[in-house]
């Protein structure tokens, strides 16, 4: 099996295993009690704690349950007070856009900035929208469809300017792009995901100025009162490593060698590619196949190969995904898209393995195309 679908769920790094197995096996005991083994859980939880917070620069982390939470304590934890007004972009994954919109359901105002046609927000349309008492404004770091990054510094300095939040989902930033929010201005969060980084699935963290927040869920105080629930020490520990894998001083070498592979398998394939003019994270090929996309994702895997479609679908037929169209996509297009994403696992002989596969399903489909036509 060749896996190229890195941006759905990386492979558990062992690495990371390593590091999670004595919490896992040995190691006992509630962080939140006094006794010699919640006192050393204790330590690690916190250990592991700085060293996230050391390598996304900025010491206020939650951990959370994954991206989808910390987004949703980031969007949600705003709203403690009557309506308000929130900006986000056309870009932004479901755990941002769906807490938002349920805002809007209550009463708040919802603008939506555009995307440019090579998958980056417009910054003179973002400008425009995001005024000074606005509640949050939200900008990904990098697109989960196409991986262009966006321009996260230039958007920080705008909503600083304006004494505005800022939120950044850098779930698929972190795996392949500096995830730091260190050196940005102004009141900034960034969510991350461990299992997008070889990691556990079911952690997360919400890094960054959280003062100010509102909690989403009511228990005990853990997390400093924003995430209430015993710490996952062992998710903790897990997320702490992958981090360190991704974005300590070592990512930069590996980076290089994945987007070598991924221009080399964009070169064999031939294919339109969103967003490809501009910089993506070094893993993400979004192919515009021109055939149905979860058809052929359904051959390709016939084949071997793993890889996801780029639009979901919905009782059978593909819905259009939505950031495409932002970017000016027609919907028949859109619907074709196929998205690749490699690894630090990918190999040369996956490119071949992959290349060799498309041209068995794109002549399958073709002869289709042909007998219906």
């Amino acid at each position: 099996m060749i896996y190229l679908d890195h941006a759905a769920t990386a492979p558990p790094d062992p690495r990371v295993t390593d590091a999670m197995l004595p919490h896992l096996t040995g190691r006992v005991g509630n962080p939140s009690e006094p006794h010699a083994a919640g006192r050393r859980a204790r330590a690690d939880l916190e250990a592991a704690r700085a060293e996230i917070g050391a390598l996304l620069g900025h010491e206020r982390v939650v951990l959370t349950s994954g991206g989808t939470e910390a987004d949703n304590l980031a969007v949600l934890g705003r709203a403690a007070g009557g309506a308000g007004r929130i900006v986000v972009s056309a870009l932004e994954h479901p755990a941002v856009l769906r807490p938002a919109e349920a805002l809007a359901r209550r009463g708040w105002e919802l603008a939506v900035a555009p995307v440019l046609a090579d998958g980056r927000v417009d910054l003179a349309a973002l400008a425009e929208l995001v005024r000074s008492g606005d509640a949050l404004c939200c900008v990904m770091g990098a697109s989960n469809i196409t991986g262009v990054l966006q321009p996260v510094p230039a958007v920080a300095e705008l909503c600083a300017e304006r004494d505005v939040p800022l939120h950044v989902d850098h779930v698929q930033t972190a795996a392949g792009a500096d995830a730091s929010i260190a050196g940005l201005p102004g009141r900034v969060t960034a969510a991350v995901a461990a299992h997008k980084l070889g990691g556990p699935r079911g952690v997360g963290a919400l890094v960054g100025a959280v003062d100010g927040l509102a909690p989403v869920a009511h228990g005990g105080g853990q997390e400093g009162g924003l995430r209430p629930g015993t710490e996952d020490v062992a998710g903790a520990v897990g997320l702490a490593r992958a981090l360190e894998l991704r974005q300590g001083p070592d990512a930069a070498a590996e980076r290089v060698r994945r987007a070598a592979l991924r221009d080399a398998l964009e070169a064999r394939l031939e294919l339109p590619v969103a967003g490809g003019s501009v910089e993506r994270l070094p893993g993400h090929l979004l192919l515009l196949t021109g055939f149905r996309g979860d058809t052929a994702v359904r051959l390709l895997d016939e084949r071997g190969v793993c890889v996801a479609a780029g639009s979901a679908c919905a009782s059978g037929e593909p819905a259009p995904e939505t950031a495409l169209l932002a970017m000016g996509i027609d919907a028949a297009a859109a619907r074709g898209a196929v998205r690749v994403t490699l690894g630090p696992e990918t190999t040369e002989a996956d490119v071949d393995g992959v290349a060799a596969a498309w041209a068995a399903v794109a002549a399958e489909l073709g002869r289709a195309r042909e007998a219906l036509a």
